[in-house]
């Protein structure tokens, strides 16, 4: 989920990388050889951008940058269980590998070009399609299961291997984090080239769209069409789910939590009087009760409540790395205790088989909210 901005990206650091902020005059071009001596500098271009756009990775892909990125990252939280599904041997990879996945998971390259850039269908969903149908059967019970209007809700994909075609991240770093064009360009040729190989999955490698997004639209982006609302799937959580077998509740899970923040929009459900920590957490326990109540409803999903839980309790380990982090989701012992409320909402619907307004169950989550947050902490 991100926050709605206007055009907020500039370049933060000048001619160090050839870098030019939009509308002022083109700088020299980086050499790709010396990208690796800039990683530090690249990291706060990349934070600064994704701060400002209220993005954020997942913690699967940190986990990855600290695994191939020689300056690494640090989180203290243990790795979730879908980690070591999805984590790349990269001990084996050569240097320009190891700098290409790390330029594609610092910029998170693949899934902003889906959230605010054209993209063109049809749309297939995972890296070979396994989803799509699943995908779009829920999508469309989604839309008639909530009452908020969806026809301007575009739902696409993230799929690794467009980046194999260079105009893809010299687009996005352009458009988006305000490289100079020339730069971007090589930077663009060095992630194609590089992930053009069996040992990067040519460009498929699950961590590099480890996530997925809720947008509200309404960027202004030069050059480019507004941003419109829109839900991305990135293939990588679809077809990491899979490899711990939950591929049949997955792509339907996550949906349903993108799907809940769109609801949010809609009804102006955001809480913009808290501070960043606890603005997310509202928004992001009420989206895992908006997902529960839809998965677990006898006219929604209907799945059983224990199918839910066990996708449910990997889930929600990948999470974030503090209490006090921007982005913080709630722990994993909250939004479990979310998702079960919900479905003890939807089992008790009556008459049987009704359903809850939006507004009528996001009542009953602020109602619910101090205890499904209560400290939860063992001595």
């Amino acid at each position: 989920m991100r926050k709605r901005l206007v055009w907020p990206v500039v370049a933060v650091l000048g001619l160090t990388l050839g870098l030019a902020a939009p509308g002022s005059a083109t700088a020299a071009p980086v050499a790709v050889p010396v990208l690796s001596d800039q990683l530090p500098a690249l990291k706060a271009l990349a934070e600064a951008g994704q701060e400002r756009l209220g993005l954020s990775r997942s913690s699967v892909q940190d986990a990855a940058l600290a695994a191939i990125d020689p300056t690494q990252y640090e989180c203290s939280d243990a790795p979730p269980p879908v980690l070591s599904a999805v984590l790349p041997d990269a001990t084996s990879w050569t240097q320009d590998q190891r700098l290409a996945a790390t330029l594609v998971l610092l910029f998170d390259i693949a899934m902003v070009d889906a959230v605010y850039l054209p993209q063109s269908g049809p749309f297939t969903y995972g890296a070979h399609g396994d989803f799509t149908s699943q995908v779009d059967r829920t999508d469309r019970s989604l839309r008639t299961f909530w009452d908020i209007p969806s026809t301007g809700i575009e739902l696409v994909p993230a799929h690794g291997h467009t980046l194999l075609n260079p105009a893809v991240s010299a687009r996005v770093l352009t458009a988006l984090y305000g490289v100079a064009p020339a730069s971007a360009q090589a930077i663009g040729q060095l992630i194609a080239d590089q992930l053009n190989t069996p040992a990067l999955g040519y460009g498929d490698l699950p961590v590099f769209t480890f996530n997925a997004y809720a947008a509200s639209g309404g960027e202004v982006i030069p050059g480019y069409p507004t941003a419109v609302r829109r839900i991305v799937l990135g293939d990588g959580v679809l077809d990491g789910f899979a490899k711990v077998g939950l591929g049949d509740v997955a792509p339907r899970a996550i949906l349903a939590h993108e799907f809940g923040h769109q609801i949010q929009f809609a009804d102006n459900l955001m809480r913009t009087d808290l501070p960043a920590p606890e603005a997310t957490r509202w928004a992001e326990l009420m989206a895992d009760g908006f997902a529960s109540y839809f998965l677990t409803h006898a006219r929604g999903a209907a799945l059983q409540w224990k199918r839910v839980q066990q996708f449910s309790q990997v889930f929600f380990q990948v999470g974030d790395c503090g209490f006090t982090a921007p982005g913080h989701h709630g722990t994993p012992t909250q939004r479990l205790r979310t998702a079960l409320w919900a479905y003890s909402v939807a089992d008790a619907a009556r008459p049987q088989g009704h359903i809850l307004p939006a507004l009528s169950f996001h009542t009953r989550f602020v109602a619910q909210y101090p205890q499904l947050t209560a400290p939860d902490a063992t001595n």
